[in-house]
């Protein structure tokens, strides 16, 4: 079989990124302004697929690095400096604009409250930024595991998947361990929650290339994979109505329903979304319309995730009394999602005008700045 070329799998990636953006943006809305009380089930569908989905796909693209690995043994290490500015500065960025902003208006601004709130942010990061830093984590783990597996299997017959997988096991015990002893620095429940995703992208599509293998079977039995598909769904469906996919983790077996879940609408949304992006990219191969705008919203998810729930309540519709499955809901969410997009836009846009605060709040180097404007493409 032929293999696709990386500016083809990048695209089709880059296309469920965006749907993914979409989908968390949705989500803000819905939940910031209150409308979750009244829908039982669109707000668990998005609960239940938006950040895994980030997840996969963040593994997926991290393991396009794999044959670095043999070239170089410590690429993965030497690449953490740069995992830093892209996840742990904005991360702290944001904390340091957001305690300014509400400590001035009430003249409360001290060292002790600063270094107070920042203690807490990082025993319990979902009062900020909670992604990059499960992300960072997450990297961290898949760096060491790899780079172990790679030092040792080098010219023995020990399989690299074998010792990569096993390093990756041993690190996540770690972490659940962690999450069960009561301590949350870094909170490790979140680690716990979203590593099994990331792994799946990365051994899947690295070690097993899963998606070649079924592209395979697409090509013999076609109806294999649409019938896999409708039970997916339908098990996914099942699971959103008999079950509360929203409530907190509080227990393994809720971690394991809800995980579950998770697993059955990202593998779905996943595999339909690159399917269709790289069909319309075969059957029009200059303008893709939907394709092109969603890999266009993929390229910027970092800076939209930072900035667009900031304006999720401008419409303030907590206080219009509204109900989700209503026409005055749906056309008031849909306006406040309008609003927030576009504020969203022209914020990414001033910002990134500015080199120094495209790197402190989107952990963007000035050398990568400067080849986007130049055409050179999106780093990943």
């Amino acid at each position: 079989m032929e293999r696709r070329s990386s500016m083809q799998r990048n695209k089709a990636v880059d296309a469920v990124k965006g749907v993914a953006i979409l989908l968390v943006m949705l989500g803000h809305c819905i939940v910031l302004n209150g409308l979750n009380e009244t829908d039982p089930y669109i707000y668990d569908v998005i609960k239940s697929v938006q950040m895994p989905l980030f997840m996969l796909v963040s593994g997926v693209l991290a393991s396009y690095s794999l044959h670095k690995y043999r070239q170089d043994k410590w690429y993965g290490i030497k690449k953490l400096p740069k995992r830093v500015v892209s996840y742990l500065l904005p991360f702290t960025s944001w904390f340091v604009v957001v305690y300014v902003w509400t400590h001035a208006w009430e003249a409360a601004i001290s060292l002790h409250s600063f270094l107070t709130e920042g203690k807490e942010l990082l025993f319990q990061t979902d009062k900020g930024l909670w992604f990059l830093t499960t992300l960072f984590v997450i990297q961290l783990m898949v760096t060491l595991a790899q780079t172990l597996a790679v030092l040792l299997t080098a010219g023995k017959k020990v399989p690299e998947a074998l010792v990569f997988a096993f390093g990756s096991f041993a690190l996540y015990v770690l972490f659940f361990l962690q999450s069960r002893s009561g301590n949350t620095f870094l909170s490790p429940s979140l680690t716990v929650q979203y590593f099994p995703f990331f792994f799946l992208g990365y051994f899947g599509h690295g070690y097993l290339e899963i998606a070649e293998h079924i592209e395979r079977i697409v090509q013999r039995r076609p109806y294999c994979v649409w019938i896999a598909g409708v039970l997916l769904t339908a098990l996914f469906l099942w699971q959103v109505i008999t079950q509360d996919l929203t409530k907190p983790v509080d227990g393994v077996m809720i971690l394991l329903q809800q995980m579950l879940a998770s697993l059955l609408g990202t593998t779905v949304i996943y595999f339909v979304v690159t399917a269709w992006a790289e069909k319309k990219g075969k059957l029009q191969q200059g303008k893709q319309g939907a394709v092109s705008l969603l890999s266009f919203l993929g390229q910027y998810t970092l800076e939209i995730y930072v900035i667009h729930f900031r304006y999720a309540r401008i419409l303030k519709l907590s206080n219009r009394d509204l109900t989700f499955y209503s026409l005055r809901g749906i056309v008031w969410l849909l306006a406040a999602f309008a609003c927030m997009a576009v504020l969203t836009a022209v914020t990414i846009f001033l910002i990134r005008k500015v080199k120094l605060l495209n790197l402190l709040l989107f952990g963007k180097p000035f050398e990568i700045c400067d080849r986007q404007k130049a055409g050179a493409g999106i780093p990943r």
